[in-house]
């Protein structure tokens, strides 16, 4: 996953597959007030199925958006758990290896 993308092509190059693997809806949006006009970040679930493995793919986000003048998009930011797509996308008969867990919360 690149660090940054930048630009309309490149946005459209780098989300082009992800209808090819994720087929997912976006609920639950929730608009948090601020006291700029040019920003906006907003708070949304992603429910679905990842579709190499059929496996579910359930995903929160929060996006911080920055707009100019003629409310045109100069930055996007998102936030989700890339924890969450990896385990989507591991097919059900790899196995685990209890070396490479992660304990969190706790």
């Amino acid at each position: 996953m690149p660090q940054r993308v930048t630009g309309r092509d490149a946005l459209l190059a780098h989300m082009s597959s992800f209808p090819e693997t994720f087929d997912v809806e976006f609920v639950d949006l929730v608009f948090h007030p601020t006291v700029d006009p040019g920003l906006v970040i907003a708070e949304f679930r992603s429910t679905g199925t990842a579709l190499p493995t059929g496996k579910p793919y359930e995903q929160r986000c929060v996006s911080v958006v920055r707009t100019d003048d003629d409310a045109r998009i100069t930055h996007y930011l998102d936030y989700w758990n890339p924890l969450v797509a990896i385990e989507a996308l591991t097919p059900h008969d790899v196995p685990s290896d209890p070396e490479l867990s992660v304990t969190f919360g706790g």
